[in-house]
């Protein structure tokens, strides 16, 4: 009987889900810690073996100590005895570059994760810190990372260029990638459950980061995001895409390239141009008591969303079905709605009343006659990463 422990990470939280699998995979335990920032007592929240942990005096100060936090409760709560017990760390790690889908955590992928730090300033930091913290203290626990670029492999390579020199491809990676990659396959596997006559499907994740994929038959073949998971839709905070020949002029005003970026990637999206804050429940709360920057920000984030919709079905030669994931797709049925208000002209009609319905976690939105299947799903990234590890300790990964 095997353990996988798969870690989720963000700048200031640290997420897992612990699975035992015995022929099929079973959850055992997850949790989070947030406020990681050193200054302040992290709050946290476990559930295992049905029982739930929860308060505000975690002493974590970062990724690891939090590491060991959780650890700790599960051992206290008899999930684990100790970290012998878990066969394999699967991290849902970012960007590799040229390394993708899943891969021992080694010196070469760590050397190509530092490679890569520019592209995903965030994120990859923070996964090697914590990478070489648990080498060094656990050396023999197997650690491995699951690109979030994996899913993303079979995008055609003329969705893949920039209209740039292509010796910049060839030496420096700059591509379009694709992220997201977990989510978007799960929806993938999850829709051929649910309803396999959906075939040609369009995955939205809206959440704190958001993304669109284009799906033909459970294979990606169209990404929103491109170099970095910046890109795309405009985001809680993040820019999304953004015209690289206004950088000189912000430079030139904000005082240098680094405060430009720094704004770009913390200031923008739905806080940028809202104003106050970066929580769509905030943002429409105000823009439905008349704010006109909140109103402007949900408008523009409804209508990137529409464009990647009309361009990816072109690119798919149809659309069968559409699917709302994450945070903000899976429970905002005023998000839902707008959208699929503006896409009548290819058949989409909602049912009203299933749309308002947030108890369910999979739930078919759409009215009967509507030509186009839409969806509300809810997302299992780290299922995914389980089915990824079970495969690897079965000899069907290399």
């Amino acid at each position: 009987m095997r353990k996988i422990l798969v870690l989720n990470l963000g700048s200031t939280s640290y997420k897992f889900k612990l699975y035992q699998y015995d022929g099929e995979l079973e959850q055992l335990a997850k949790g989070e810690v947030e406020s990681l920032t050193g200054k302040t007592a992290s709050r946290y929240r476990i559930s295992a073996l049905k029982r739930e942990a929860a308060g505000e005096s975690a002493e974590c100060r970062d990724h690891f100590t939090a590491f060991s936090f959780c650890q700790k409760v599960l051992t206290d709560s008899g999930v684990l005895r100790d970290l012998t017990d878990v066969d394999a760390i699967c991290y849902k790690a970012v960007h590799g570059g040229r390394i993708s889908g899943t891969r021992v955590v080694d010196n070469e992928l760590l050397a190509v994760m530092k490679e890569m730090v520019p592209f995903a300033p965030t994120h990859n930091p923070i996964y090697i810190q914590l990478m070489e913290a648990i080498r060094s203290r656990y050396p023999s626990l197997l650690q491995l990372a699951h690109f979030e670029t994996a899913f993303h492999q079979t995008i055609p390579e003329e969705r893949t260029v920039y209209g740039v020199n292509y010796e910049w491809y060839e030496k420096y990676g700059i591509r379009k990638y694709g992220f997201h990659g977990s989510s978007h396959e799960y929806i993938a596997g999850r829709m051929k459950q649910l309803d396999p006559t959906v075939r040609k499907l369009i995955s939205i994740h809206l959440g704190g980061s958001c993304s669109l994929c284009a799906i033909d038959d459970g294979r990606s073949v169209a990404s929103s995001m491109g170099a970095t998971p910046q890109s795309g839709l405009f985001q809680n905070n993040r820019v999304g895409d953004f015209d690289c020949f206004c950088l000189p002029t912000l430079a030139e005003k904000l005082g240098s390239y680094e405060e430009a970026f720094r704004q770009l990637g913390s200031n923008g999206g739905l806080l940028g141009v809202s104003g106050l804050s970066n929580d769509m429940r905030e943002v429409l709360t105000a823009a439905q008591q008349g704010d006109h920057r909140a109103d402007l920000a949900v408008r523009s984030f409804v209508d990137g969303i529409v464009g990647y919709i009309g361009m990816f079905t072109a690119y798919l030669q149809g659309l069968d079905g559409i699917v709302f994931t994450g945070g903000i797709g899976r429970k905002s049925g005023i998000i839902r709605e707008m959208v699929c208000e503006r896409l009548k002209c290819f058949g989409v009609i909602l049912d009203e009343e299933a749309n308002r319905c947030t108890s369910q976690q999979d739930i078919l939105i759409s009215a009967p006659d509507s030509r186009v299947k839409v969806y509300a799903v809810e997302t299992n990234e780290e299922l995914v990463l389980a089915r990824e590890t079970v495969e690897y300790l079965n000899g069907k990964r290399k």
